[in-house]
Order: structure tokens, then C-alpha cells, then sequence
């Protein structure tokens, strides 16, 4: 059976191939299956078996009576199957790069593995019968309530968890906000911005209104001339430039969104359990009383960027408009991977997980700074005791373009800032990158900062 179905396969791709590239001509007929199985010693069923393939995919054609022919094929299809082919090996060889300073990765040796696979092992359960059900449009209900908790006490969040939303990341989650709003709906985004946040409203076909940044984060004045408008924030580490908004530019905030009843804030509460020198600061929802602030989270940097799962707290008077849209979203995040990650909470291992990360990127933090200062005034080191990245910027005459190009070239990737600014780089963020230390060993830092210092001659 086995030698069969083998020669069955070969006989299918020899056929296949003759078509693709052209020595079996369109219109031209083979010989048929008692011949050719004859010719080839083989039974007629294998032939039988690579001929019914054939004719499945349209490469052949059987007429009743006279036999197999062959189909007209479009080229261009065949040529655009090359093409895709050669792109993946330039793709496939063109990745040298030795020390990434991204500001997304984590530290992947530090993932508490033997405590995942002790909860999938308890939350694949065969007696579970919603497990293979697809899941609620809200989330699980499990994790819901475990984020309730969880947030409360880690930033200060009221909700039940009929208010919360699970989402594949916070792109999704503004999708939902897109649809729940409309496309009348203006945006205001602090500039330089989460770049994702940008491109999506402006292609959901919102109207965007980007307001510089001070170093309190977003300005207040410049809103006033709108109204009725969404406002996003990073407040608690503004993304990229790593400011924290203080206590009276956020409720100057607030009182802004209360000026008009369709006025809200998205708060993405980026990197807030990384703080360093101090506890994590309280969320903007935390000190809103009147509903105005939609509150979003991930797990991207305090678990694994793999596991796609956000999460949104909608004011109650958003919750009825949410529903009215809900029966045209489904959630794009399996039950099982949302019962794990509500266990993991439930469990209390996910905060002894933070505490642990917190400590470890304090140190590389602490390594990466001490390895830059050594530069003296020729580099200007920024961004808060926060996050996963500082900002580096130089005043030796190269531009934020040679500082990329000249450490790529030596196998090192740094991240420019100029892609976060809506309207071009203003003249004091003018020749600065971003060096991220996440995933990055003690060992590597060293190097990639002593590569750096050679590639931009300090």
C-alpha cells in the first residue's frame, strides 16, 4: 500500500510538473491509465489515482469516452508562484542581524514554562464542555473576573467584567472602537504615537487631528477647538518617547472629555508595570468618575508577545452601543488560550511573574545606561525609569538615517524615532534612536554598545 500511494505521488508531480512548464502542451491528450500504467508497470488503480488528482486541481480534463486532456493553465499565475519563491530565500539570507535592540522583545529565558504547561495540562479538560465551543464575543468569563481583580489591584481599575472586552491585541480592540464609533468619529493622538493606532483610525476613514506632545505628554489647549472626539493616550509611559503624564495635565484631561458627552479617552496603558524606582503609577480610569475613559491593556510585554490577548474596559454607556454592534464581531481568541491565562492570574503566579521581570530588566536597564554614559556629552540619553527602551540621540553631526545604516551594516539593529511623528521630526528629536535591552543578554549589551560606539565614531 505504501509503495502505491509513493508511486501514485510521483507519477501526480511528474504530470504536474510537464504542464507547469510547458512540455505538456494545452489541449494535448495522455495515454490512457491501462496504457501508461502498462508502460510504467504499475497497477491502473495508482495511475487511476494520480489522473483523479490531476483532474481535481484542473490541470486535467477527462471527456467521457476519449480520454485525458490537458487545461489551459494562466501563466501568470506561475510566474507570481516564482517571483514569491525567490522574495522568500533574498528574505530567508538577507537576516544577519546578530544584536536587535528592539523595543518589543522580551527576555524568553525568563518565561515560567513549567508553570504553563502545569496549567494547560489542568485546563485541557476533556470534561469541559465549553472548551471546543467557540467563545463568548466578550471573552471567557473566567478571565474576565480574574482581570477584574487584577487590575483593582495593580492599577487601580473599577469594573465588573461585564464591561470588559478580550481582544487579539490592542489593534483589534480599536477596530471594535472603529466600528462602534463610525467613520464621523475624529481621533486626537498625541504625536509622536503608537504608529499602529494612526494608520488604523486613518484607515477605518476617521477623521485624525495629531497634538504635539510637551513633557507632561499630550497638550490640552490644542483640543479645545474640538469636540465630540476620541482622545489616545499613553499616559502612564507615553510610547516612545517614555514621559509619564503628571497628575494635573490628567485631570485637566478629564475635564476636557467632560465638557462634551461624546467625548472620550483611550487609555492604552502601555509598559505600565515597568517602572523601576517607583510602584507603577494609578491609570487614568482610576480618577475618572463620570465614564469617560475606555481603558486597554495587553500581555505582550508582562507575558509573551505570542499570546495575542487584550483587554478593554468600556465605560457603562458604551456598553449598550457595544452590543448593538456585537453580533457582527466574533473573538478571535481561542477559549483554551483565555482559561490559561485566567488561571495564570487566578493562581497569583502572573504578578510573582511581573515582580521577577520587573528586577531583571531593571538590571540590564541599569547595564545599558552605565554602558552609554561612558560616551560623556556626546550622546544624550532620555525616556523615563520605565518601559523597555531608552532613546539615545547624538550631536557628532550624523543623522538619525546614518546612525540605522551604519549599525545595520555592522549586524546591529537600532530603531529610529522619526516613523512615530505624524508631520516630520522636530528639531530637538532630530538625530535619535530607540535601544531596547528586552530579550538582550549582559553580554550582548556590552557588545552591541561597543559595535555602536565604533559604527558612529565616538
Amino acid at each position: 500500500t505504501n509503495k502505491g500511494a509513493f508511486l501514485y505521488v510521483e507519477i501526480y508531480e511528474f504530470i504536474k510538473q510537464s504542464i507547469t512548464e510547458g512540455s505538456l502542451k494545452y489541449g494535448e491528450k495522455l495515454p490512457s491509465k491501462r496504457s501508461l500504467a502498462s508502460h510504467l508497470a504499475v497497477s491502473v488503480n495508482t495511475v487511476d489515482a494520480a489522473y483523479g488528482q490531476l483532474v481535481a486541481e484542473g490541470y486535467l480534463e477527462a471527456i467521457p469516452k476519449r480520454g485525458y486532456f490537458v487545461c489551459q493553465i494562466d501563466t501568470y499565475l506561475l510566474k507570481q508562484k516564482d517571483q514569491i519563491q525567490e522574495e522568500s530565500i533574498r528574505t530567508a539570507t538577507a537576516e544577519t542581524i546578530k544584536i536587535d535592540f528592539s523595543p518589543n522583545a522580551i527576555d524568553q529565558r525568563i518565561f515560567p514554562y513549567e508553570a504553563f504547561r502545569k496549567i494547560f495540562k489542568s485546563t485541557f479538560n476533556e470534561y469541559d464542555s465549553n472548551l471546543l465551543n467557540k467563545p463568548d464575543i466578550q471573552g471567557e468569563l473566567e478571565l474576565r473576573k480574574a482581570l477584574v481583580e487584577l487590575l483593582y489591584r495593580s492599577r487601580g481599575v473599577r469594573c465588573t467584567e461585564e464591561q470588559i472586552i478580550i481582544g487579539s491585541g490592542t489593534d483589534h480592540l480599536l477596530q471594535i472602537l472603529g466600528l462602534l464609533w463610525g467613520r464621523n468619529k475624529s481621533v486626537v493622538l498625541e504625536n509622536p504615537v503608537y504608529l499602529k493606532a494612526y494608520n488604523i483610525f486613518e484607515k477605518m476613514g476617521n477623521p485624525v487631528i495629531s497634538i504635539d506632545i510637551d513633557e507632561k505628554g499630550i497638550q490640552i489647549e490644542p483640543m479645545q477647538a474640538y469636540s465630540d472626539v476620541a482622545v489616545y493616550v499613553t499616559p502612564s509611559h507615553q510610547f516612545p518617547l517614555g514621559m509619564s503624564m503628571p497628575i494635573d495635565r490628567r485631570i485637566r484631561l478629564l475635564n476636557f472629555a467632560n465638557q462634551e458627552a461624546e467625548t472620550y479617552i483611550i487609555e492604552d496603558d502601555y509598559d505600565s508595570e515597568f517602572r523601576y524606582n517607583e510602584k507603577p503609577l494609578p491609570s487614568l480610569q482610576s480618577i475618572d468618575n463620570n465614564g469617560k475613559v475606555i481603558y486597554i491593556g495587553t500581555f505582550s510585554k508582562s507575558i509573551a508577545p505570542s499570546f495575542r490577548i487584550s483587554y478593554m474596559v468600556l465605560p457603562v454607556e458604551l456598553l449598550k452601543a457595544y452590543r448593538e454592534i456585537a453580533d457582527a464581531i466574533s473573538s478571535p481568541v481561542s477559549s483554551l488560550e483565555q482559561k490559561m491565562i485566567g488561571a495564570f492570574i487566578s493562581s497569583g503566579i502572573f504578578e510573582k511573574h511581573v515582580n521577577k521581570m520587573r528586577k531583571v530588566y531593571k538590571g540590564k536597564r541599569i547595564l545599558l545606561m552605565n554602558a552609554l554614559k561612558k560616551w560623556g556629552k556626546r550622546v544624550k540619553i532620555t525616556g523615563e525609569n520605565a518601559g523597555h527602551h531608552l532613546l539615545v540621540q547624538l550631536d557628532n553631526g550624523l543623522t538619525e538615517e546614518d546612525m540605522y545604516r551604519r549599525a545595520l551594516a555592522r549586524d546591529v539593529r537600532v530603531y529610529p524615532v522619526s516613523p512615530y511623528f505624524i508631520h516630520g521630526v522636530p528639531e530637538n528629536y532630530k538625530s535619535m534612536v530607540l535601544l531596547g535591552y528586552g530579550s538582550l543578554t549582559d553580554e550582548q549589551i556590552y557588545s552591541g554598545i561597543g559595535i555602536l560606539k565604533e559604527a558612529w565614531e565616538l
